[in-house]
């Protein structure tokens, strides 16, 4: 992390063991995706990694995280994934609708948007009968 008014480095995030593909910030809490297959949770003001999410068997290519307590993450495995990044649970297992690498995903408190390299942007719509009252 740097100080964008004098250039300096304030904190290094250390802890993934591959490259890293996909960063989300809301400015107190740092969400990474990596080849390592890895999610970490990260407290940018202390530099700790707070937890880690593991479900992935790919590469985690992209991440959606807005505050709150959940995140949307897509990775080369073909699978869609909803964490509650406090207790590190995966709340939901979206499969078996990309035939490819999961490019890009997006959510709101109904909708979950996914891009694939199989050319498909797939839309999860969970506003009818689905309790979406804790996902932020």
């Amino acid at each position: 992390m740097w100080d964008l008014n004098t250039g300096e480095l304030i904190r290094t995030f250390a802890g993934h063991t591959r490259g890293l593909a996909c960063v989300q910030f809301d400015g107190k809490v740092i969400v990474s995706g990596s080849s390592d297959q890895l999610i970490k949770v990260w407290d940018a003001e202390s530099g700790h990694c707070t937890q880690t999410l593991r479900g992935h068997k790919d590469l985690v290519r992209t991440l959606h995280f807005n505050g709150g307590r959940r995140a949307v993450s897509g990775s080369y495995d073909q699978t869609i994934k909803v964490w509650d990044i406090v207790s590190g649970e995966c709340t939901l297992d979206l499969k078996d609708v990309h035939t490819s690498w999961v490019f890009d995903v997006q959510f709101s408190t109904s909708r979950i948007v996914s891009t694939s390299q199989d050319q498909k942007i797939v839309i999860w719509d969970f506003s009818k009968g689905l309790d979406v009252s804790d996902i932020d």
